[in-house]
Protein backbone atom coordinates (compact mmCIF):
# COMPACT_ATOMS: atom_id res chain seq x y z
CA UNK A 1 0.00 0.00 0.00
CA UNK A 2 1.29 2.89 -0.80
CA UNK A 3 2.54 5.22 2.77
CA UNK A 4 2.45 8.77 1.84
CA UNK A 5 1.16 10.91 -0.77
CA UNK A 6 3.20 11.72 -3.93
CA UNK A 7 3.55 15.34 -5.68
CA UNK A 8 0.80 16.73 -7.85
CA UNK A 9 0.87 17.66 -11.54
CA UNK A 10 0.68 21.09 -9.23
CA UNK A 11 3.90 20.81 -7.80
CA UNK A 12 5.35 19.51 -10.95
CA UNK A 13 5.03 22.45 -12.17
CA UNK A 14 6.82 24.74 -9.61
CA UNK A 15 9.28 22.56 -9.88
CA UNK A 16 9.81 23.21 -13.52
CA UNK A 17 9.84 27.09 -12.91
CA UNK A 18 13.02 26.47 -10.64
CA UNK A 19 14.71 24.70 -13.34
CA UNK A 20 15.30 26.92 -16.52
CA UNK A 21 18.37 28.32 -14.71
CA UNK A 22 20.39 25.18 -15.04
CA UNK A 23 19.35 24.03 -18.50
CA UNK A 24 22.65 23.86 -20.39
CA UNK A 25 23.96 22.07 -23.21
CA UNK A 26 25.22 18.44 -22.49
CA UNK A 27 28.35 17.33 -23.38
CA UNK A 28 28.90 14.06 -25.25
CA UNK A 29 30.40 12.84 -21.81
CA UNK A 30 26.92 13.66 -19.64
CA UNK A 31 25.01 12.14 -22.69
CA UNK A 32 26.78 8.78 -22.35
CA UNK A 33 25.75 9.20 -18.56
CA UNK A 34 22.79 7.20 -17.83
CA UNK A 35 20.43 7.63 -14.69
CA UNK A 36 17.50 5.42 -13.57
CA UNK A 37 14.55 7.42 -11.83
CA UNK A 38 12.68 5.17 -9.69
CA UNK A 39 9.06 6.78 -8.73
CA UNK A 40 5.58 5.34 -8.77
CA UNK A 41 3.95 8.90 -9.56
CA UNK A 42 3.99 8.39 -13.04
CA UNK A 43 3.62 12.32 -13.39
CA UNK A 44 6.03 13.22 -11.12
CA UNK A 45 8.34 10.45 -12.87
CA UNK A 46 7.90 11.89 -16.50
CA UNK A 47 8.45 15.37 -15.59
CA UNK A 48 12.11 13.97 -13.72
CA UNK A 49 12.71 12.36 -16.81
CA UNK A 50 11.98 15.29 -19.05
CA UNK A 51 14.44 17.64 -16.64
CA UNK A 52 17.10 15.66 -17.14
CA UNK A 53 16.64 13.42 -20.59
CA UNK A 54 18.34 17.09 -21.77
CA UNK A 55 22.08 16.02 -20.06
CA UNK A 56 21.76 12.58 -19.84
CA UNK A 57 20.83 9.21 -20.90
CA UNK A 58 17.76 8.31 -18.68
CA UNK A 59 15.98 5.56 -17.36
CA UNK A 60 12.67 4.60 -15.57
CA UNK A 61 10.64 2.55 -13.32
CA UNK A 62 7.79 2.16 -11.19
CA UNK A 63 9.26 0.76 -7.87
CA UNK A 64 12.19 -0.99 -6.62
CA UNK A 65 11.04 -4.54 -8.22
CA UNK A 66 11.27 -2.78 -12.14
CA UNK A 67 14.57 -0.80 -11.26
CA UNK A 68 16.58 -3.87 -10.20
CA UNK A 69 15.30 -5.04 -13.35
CA UNK A 70 16.57 -2.22 -15.40
CA UNK A 71 20.26 -2.70 -13.13
CA UNK A 72 20.29 -6.06 -14.51
CA UNK A 73 20.22 -4.97 -18.40
CA UNK A 74 21.51 -1.45 -18.35
CA UNK A 75 24.84 0.19 -17.54
CA UNK A 76 23.74 2.65 -14.95
CA UNK A 77 25.84 5.46 -13.51
CA UNK A 78 23.34 7.19 -10.77
CA UNK A 79 20.01 6.25 -8.93
CA UNK A 80 17.40 8.56 -7.92
CA UNK A 81 14.52 7.36 -5.93
CA UNK A 82 11.95 8.04 -4.11
CA UNK A 83 11.51 5.81 -0.18
CA UNK A 84 8.23 5.69 -0.66
CA UNK A 85 6.77 2.95 -3.25
CA UNK A 86 4.68 -0.24 -3.44
CA UNK A 87 6.13 -3.17 -4.61
CA UNK A 88 9.74 -2.42 -2.78
CA UNK A 89 10.42 0.91 -1.15
CA UNK A 90 13.22 2.98 -2.11
CA UNK A 91 15.17 2.07 1.43
CA UNK A 92 14.71 -1.75 0.22
CA UNK A 93 15.91 -1.33 -2.95
CA UNK A 94 19.07 1.03 -1.74
CA UNK A 95 19.77 -1.87 0.45
CA UNK A 96 19.39 -4.12 -2.47
CA UNK A 97 22.27 -1.97 -4.61
CA UNK A 98 24.77 -1.86 -2.07
CA UNK A 99 24.74 -5.26 -1.06
CA UNK A 100 24.77 -6.66 -4.27
CA UNK A 101 28.45 -6.50 -6.24
CA UNK A 102 27.12 -6.61 -9.65
CA UNK A 103 25.21 -2.76 -8.32
CA UNK A 104 27.35 -1.82 -5.50
CA UNK A 105 29.28 1.01 -7.22
CA UNK A 106 25.90 2.83 -8.18
CA UNK A 107 25.54 6.08 -6.23
CA UNK A 108 22.12 6.44 -4.71
CA UNK A 109 20.08 9.70 -4.76
CA UNK A 110 17.09 9.33 -2.24
CA UNK A 111 14.47 11.83 -2.60
CA UNK A 112 11.33 11.68 0.00
CA UNK A 113 8.29 13.77 1.66
CA UNK A 114 9.62 12.75 4.96
CA UNK A 115 12.06 15.32 6.96
CA UNK A 116 12.33 13.50 10.27
CA UNK A 117 15.39 12.68 11.74
CA UNK A 118 14.90 8.32 11.79
CA UNK A 119 13.97 8.96 7.97
CA UNK A 120 17.03 10.66 7.25
CA UNK A 121 19.73 8.24 9.49
CA UNK A 122 17.44 4.92 7.72
CA UNK A 123 18.42 5.76 4.52
CA UNK A 124 22.04 6.42 5.18
CA UNK A 125 22.57 2.94 6.89
CA UNK A 126 20.90 1.81 4.04
CA UNK A 127 23.60 3.24 1.96
CA UNK A 128 21.67 6.17 0.69
CA UNK A 129 25.01 8.54 -1.23
CA UNK A 130 22.84 11.62 -0.63
CA UNK A 131 19.07 12.70 0.01
CA UNK A 132 16.97 15.41 -0.61
CA UNK A 133 13.55 16.33 1.08
CA UNK A 134 10.73 16.90 -1.09
CA UNK A 135 9.83 19.86 -2.58
CA UNK A 136 13.05 20.16 -3.85
CA UNK A 137 14.79 22.82 -5.97
CA UNK A 138 15.22 21.35 -9.08
CA UNK A 139 18.77 23.07 -9.42
CA UNK A 140 19.78 21.19 -6.37
CA UNK A 141 19.15 17.91 -7.56
CA UNK A 142 20.88 18.74 -11.08
CA UNK A 143 24.15 20.19 -8.56
CA UNK A 144 24.42 16.95 -6.82
CA UNK A 145 24.21 14.64 -9.34
CA UNK A 146 27.09 16.99 -11.65
CA UNK A 147 29.07 16.46 -7.61
CA UNK A 148 28.68 12.94 -7.60
CA UNK A 149 29.74 13.07 -11.57
CA UNK A 150 32.54 15.41 -11.24
CA UNK A 151 34.00 13.07 -8.06
CA UNK A 152 33.89 9.93 -9.98
CA UNK A 153 35.92 11.92 -12.84
CA UNK A 154 38.40 13.15 -9.77
CA UNK A 155 39.19 8.86 -8.99
CA UNK A 156 39.57 7.96 -12.62
CA UNK A 157 42.06 11.11 -13.03
CA UNK A 158 44.04 10.60 -9.81
CA UNK A 159 44.26 6.54 -10.30
CA UNK A 160 45.23 7.22 -13.93
CA UNK A 161 48.47 9.53 -12.48
CA UNK A 162 49.43 6.73 -10.36
CA UNK A 163 48.55 9.19 -6.84
CA UNK A 164 48.19 7.40 -3.54
CA UNK A 165 44.45 7.10 -3.06
CA UNK A 166 43.01 4.50 -0.58
CA UNK A 167 40.41 2.33 -1.75
CA UNK A 168 37.67 3.77 0.91
CA UNK A 169 38.30 7.29 -0.72
CA UNK A 170 36.75 6.02 -4.92
CA UNK A 171 34.22 3.58 -3.72
CA UNK A 172 30.61 3.91 -2.34
CA UNK A 173 30.38 0.84 -0.92
CA UNK A 174 31.78 -1.36 1.59
CA UNK A 175 31.92 -4.57 -0.65
CA UNK A 176 33.55 -2.36 -3.33
CA UNK A 177 36.21 -1.36 -1.14
CA UNK A 178 37.03 -4.58 -0.15
CA UNK A 179 37.29 -5.55 -3.93
CA UNK A 180 39.27 -3.04 -4.70
CA UNK A 181 41.73 -4.03 -1.86
CA UNK A 182 41.53 -7.28 -3.31
CA UNK A 183 42.34 -6.68 -6.36
CA UNK A 184 45.61 -4.52 -5.73
CA UNK A 185 46.45 -7.02 -3.53
CA UNK A 186 46.21 -9.84 -6.36
CA UNK A 187 48.39 -7.79 -8.55
CA UNK A 188 50.86 -6.99 -6.07
CA UNK A 189 51.04 -10.85 -5.63
CA UNK A 190 51.36 -11.36 -9.33
CA UNK A 191 53.94 -8.27 -9.67
CA UNK A 192 56.63 -10.24 -11.42
CA UNK A 193 54.78 -12.90 -13.59
CA UNK A 194 54.56 -11.92 -17.35
CA UNK A 195 51.98 -14.99 -18.03
CA UNK A 196 49.21 -13.72 -15.37
CA UNK A 197 45.97 -13.12 -17.38
CA UNK A 198 42.33 -11.07 -17.17
CA UNK A 199 41.17 -14.46 -16.67
CA UNK A 200 42.84 -15.36 -14.29
CA UNK A 201 43.16 -12.27 -12.05
CA UNK A 202 39.00 -12.29 -12.45
CA UNK A 203 39.00 -15.78 -11.58
CA UNK A 204 40.95 -15.23 -8.48
CA UNK A 205 38.63 -12.20 -7.32
CA UNK A 206 35.23 -14.30 -7.66
CA UNK A 207 34.27 -12.22 -10.93
CA UNK A 208 33.54 -12.83 -14.96
CA UNK A 209 35.39 -11.06 -16.89
CA UNK A 210 32.52 -8.93 -18.33
CA UNK A 211 31.31 -8.37 -14.34
CA UNK A 212 35.26 -7.30 -13.47
CA UNK A 213 35.39 -4.61 -16.84
CA UNK A 214 32.61 -3.12 -15.14
CA UNK A 215 32.99 -2.87 -11.88
CA UNK A 216 36.68 -1.56 -12.46
CA UNK A 217 35.77 1.08 -15.13
CA UNK A 218 33.13 2.46 -12.85
CA UNK A 219 35.31 2.62 -9.96
CA UNK A 220 38.88 3.99 -11.52
CA UNK A 221 38.19 4.45 -14.85
CA UNK A 222 40.67 1.36 -16.01
CA UNK A 223 39.64 -1.90 -17.84
CA UNK A 224 40.87 -5.06 -16.04
CA UNK A 225 44.51 -5.30 -18.20
CA UNK A 226 44.82 -1.24 -18.13
CA UNK A 227 44.42 -1.60 -14.01
CA UNK A 228 46.63 -4.58 -13.77
CA UNK A 229 49.10 -2.51 -15.80
CA UNK A 230 48.94 0.63 -13.59
CA UNK A 231 49.90 -0.82 -10.55
CA UNK A 232 52.91 -2.33 -11.98
CA UNK A 233 53.53 0.64 -13.12
CA UNK A 234 53.02 2.25 -10.07
CA UNK A 235 54.88 -0.21 -8.50
CA UNK A 236 58.26 0.39 -11.10
CA UNK A 237 57.96 4.29 -10.68
CA UNK A 238 57.97 3.24 -6.83
CA UNK A 239 61.12 1.38 -7.13
CA UNK A 240 62.68 3.78 -9.19
CA UNK A 241 61.95 6.87 -6.49
CA UNK A 242 63.55 4.36 -3.70
CA UNK A 243 67.24 4.22 -6.13
CA UNK A 244 66.69 1.40 -7.80
CA UNK A 245 68.60 2.92 -11.05
CA UNK A 246 68.82 0.08 -13.15
CA UNK A 247 65.53 0.27 -15.55
CA UNK A 248 65.79 -3.22 -16.99
CA UNK A 249 66.05 -5.04 -13.39
CA UNK A 250 62.86 -2.69 -12.32
CA UNK A 251 61.39 -3.59 -15.69
CA UNK A 252 61.50 -7.31 -14.77
CA UNK A 253 60.35 -7.37 -11.57
CA UNK A 254 56.74 -5.64 -12.07
CA UNK A 255 56.50 -8.05 -15.33
CA UNK A 256 57.11 -6.54 -18.16
CA UNK A 257 60.12 -6.26 -20.59
CA UNK A 258 62.51 -2.73 -20.48
CA UNK A 259 60.53 -1.99 -23.57
CA UNK A 260 57.07 -2.39 -22.70
CA UNK A 261 58.03 -0.36 -19.45
CA UNK A 262 58.94 2.23 -21.08
CA UNK A 263 56.05 2.59 -23.45
CA UNK A 264 53.69 2.31 -20.14
CA UNK A 265 55.22 4.29 -18.24
CA UNK A 266 55.61 7.48 -20.91
CA UNK A 267 51.56 6.74 -20.98
CA UNK A 268 51.30 7.19 -17.55
CA UNK A 269 53.50 9.53 -16.56
CA UNK A 270 54.47 11.66 -19.68
CA UNK A 271 58.32 10.59 -19.50
CA UNK A 272 60.22 7.70 -19.92
CA UNK A 273 61.98 6.01 -16.92
CA UNK A 274 65.68 7.17 -17.70
CA UNK A 275 63.98 10.89 -17.47
CA UNK A 276 61.95 10.13 -14.08
CA UNK A 277 65.35 8.80 -12.65
CA UNK A 278 67.29 12.26 -14.24
CA UNK A 279 63.95 14.42 -12.51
Amino acid sequence: MKQSAAPSVSENEAYEEKVAPLSVPASQTEKMTTILIVEDNQDFRMFLERCLNDQYHVLTAGNGIEALKVLDSNDVSIVISDIMMPEMNGLELCNRIKTDVNYSHIPVIMLTAKSTEDNIITGLKDGADDYITKPFNLNILKLRIQKILEWKADNHRNFAKGIEIAPSEITVSSIDEQLIEKAIKIVEEKMGDTDFTVEEFGATIGMTRGHLYKKLMAITGKSPIEFIRAIRIKRGRSLLEQGRTNISEVAYTVGFSPKQFSKFFREEYGCLPSEFIKK
